[in-house]
């Protein structure tokens, strides 16, 4: 049982990494986009999406690829076998990052000018590019560590990684501001790079500190046949292509976005500037709330790689049903109600953070997104563990070519106009998920889904909540007390209620409790002495 609950463990270990993370990172949207406005932000928005894609192309499938590797091999105590699958990876990625870096910075000019028909954004295309060579070198060690399902040096490399990011925004904001927008987003942007640089300095002293420590693990195991370097490579590239193409996806809906998007906007009545400050609205504000509760599924998914592939090697395929299907209840205890609460409360919580509360109309539609995107990272991780990923893939293109031509014809429609786009992506995106669910359930069969625990209970919890909180806020605002107050006191008491519930009908057990890291046990043990906890 206790390597069962291993993955879930490193998956909270990422998933507290990914909060800080993602907290830092508010620090520095929020009052990015009170600075320089919608249009500013729009302009990151559409250079970002070009660095996503580059960065796919050159290291996406491959960190997970690493990750599968090392955990064969740690499953046969070939510690050889893994330092070399280490060196061969870091060799092709820098090489591939060091030209995806100058081909970006060299190739900015043109695509500011000609597919994204405007020229501002050179500037922050240019100030990205170094960044995908430091982030290629940073997602191999990355990938090292997980494949030993130590996930503790990838949560530390992502907290200073984004320390340095948010500390480069405000001060690039600050003096660059001055002149122009243009400026300003470069200067934001630029902290990828030097967030990155952070985050790789840290990952090699901890690769170097732990070395002798994970040879020392397997001093007295059996010499294994060493594999050629040509032979690795291959497998490398046979793992990661298609894990490569997956992660390519997800850039280029956001570029299809930055394309599509305000085009159709015009199209429906709306001015140049009026499309570019609403796809700034969809994308960089009601985006990037979207995204936050993704920590918690894009972790379980990076957990989930190497610990079934570890069971796979084994041999243990009830494991996987497990480990599925726990991953899975996780997840949803958390999407569900953030898919919600971003629902209820959009137009408040935009008000709150952005002083724009029409940013909550695209919030609002864009919020089914949360559930439906945390079930298919989730199903991935697992499908990609079982040596299926190509599976993935397909569902995301067909979701994609949905979403593509939803958001052509949808945004275009007066009545709609921005909500159209989001709802051109959250229908892009069940569909993706449906294919994914359907197909682990052929390969695993149906014993892994619990009505109970997957659906029941987390609906009847946040059912209360999303009472509790439309109760609360609107009470909280007729007797005079602030939006940004009763907002907030909403959310606290939403929290509060969703998670009591699940502890009152064993939505949450004792055993979920105790995986929490550090603190587990404590609360696990105060909870059964008020009687609020099952096993």
């Amino acid at each position: 049982m206790e390597y069962k609950s291993s993955f879930v463990k490193g998956a909270l270990i990422l998933s507290l990494a990914g909060i800080i993370s993602k907290i830092l990172g508010a620090l520095y949207r929020i009052p990015f986009a009170r600075i320089v406005g919608d249009e500013g932000v729009g302009l990151y928005q559409m250079a970002y999406p070009f660095y996503l894609i580059i960065l796919a192309v050159s290291t996406a499938g491959i960190p997970l690829a690493i990750s599968k590797l090392v955990a064969e091999r740690y499953y046969k105590e070939d510690f050889q076998g893994i330092q070399r699958v280490f060196g061969t990876s870091m060799a092709m990625l820098l090489m591939i990052g060091a030209i995806a870096s100058l081909t970006l910075y060299l190739g900015a000019d043109f695509i500011a000018s000609n597919i994204l028909q405007d020229p501002r954004a050179a500037l922050s295309l240019k100030a990205i590019a170094p960044a995908i060579l430091l982030t290629s070198a940073m997602a191999t060690l990355r990938g090292y560590f997980q494949g030993f399902q130590t996930m503790t040096p990838t949560a530390l490399s992502q907290i200073i990684e984004q320390l340095v990011r948010v500390t480069t925004v405000f001060v690039g904001a600050f003096y660059l501001l001055p002149w122009g927008v243009e400026y300003a987003a470069a200067g934001a942007i630029f902290g990828t790079a030097t967030g990155g640089l952070a985050g790789l300095l840290l990952l090699i002293f901890i690769y170097l500190w732990r070395k002798s420590k994970y040879k020392n693990e397997f001093k007295n195991s059996p010499s294994k046949p060493l594999e050629s370097y040509p032979s690795l490579a291959k497998q490398i590239i046979y793992l990661a292509i298609p894990i490569s193409i997956g992660g390519l996806v997800l850039p280029l809906m956001q570029t299809m976005d930055a394309l599509l998007v305000p085009f159709s906007l015009q199209t429906a009545g709306f001015s140049f500037d009026e499309a570019t400050s609403l796809y700034g609205q969809l994308s960089g504000m009601a985006g990037a709330l979207i995204n936050l509760p993704f920590i918690i599924t894009t972790a379980l998914a990076a957990s989930l790689v190497p610990a079934i592939t570890e069971s796979l090697a084994a041999g243990k395929f009830n494991n996987i049903k497990y480990q599925f299907s726990s991953a899975l209840r996780l997840a949803l205890i958390i999407v569900v109600p953030a898919s919600v609460g971003l629902w209820v409360l959009a137009e408040p919580i935009c008000e709150l953070l952005y002083d724009l509360p029409e940013a909550g109309i695209p919030l609002a539609w864009l919020a089914p997104t949360v559930l439906i995107v945390g079930l298919y990272q989730t199903s991935t991780g697992t499908l990609q563990g079982l040596n299926k990923p190509i599976i993935p893939v397909t569902s995301l293109f067909l979701g994609a070519l949905v979403k593509g031509i939803l958001t052509f014809t949808l945004t275009a429609l007066t009545p709609l106009g921005i909500k159209g786009a989001a709802l051109a992506t959250v229908i892009g995106f069940l569909v993706a998920t449906f294919k994914n669910i359907y197909s682990l359930t052929k390969i695993l069969g149906r014993q892994w889904f619990k009505f109970q625990d997957h659906l029941l209970k987390p609906l009847v919890a946040v059912g209360v909540m999303a009472f509790g909180v439309l109760f609360s806020y609107k009470q909280l605002m007729a007797v005079g007390i602030r939006n940004s107050f009763s907002t907030l006191l909403a959310i606290a008491l939403g929290g509060f209620i969703y998670f009591f519930v699940l502890l009152l009908i064993g939505g949450i057990t004792g055993q979920d409790i105790e995986k929490v890291p550090k603190l587990g046990l404590k609360i696990t043990k105060f909870l059964r002495k008020i009687k609020l906890v099952r096993d």
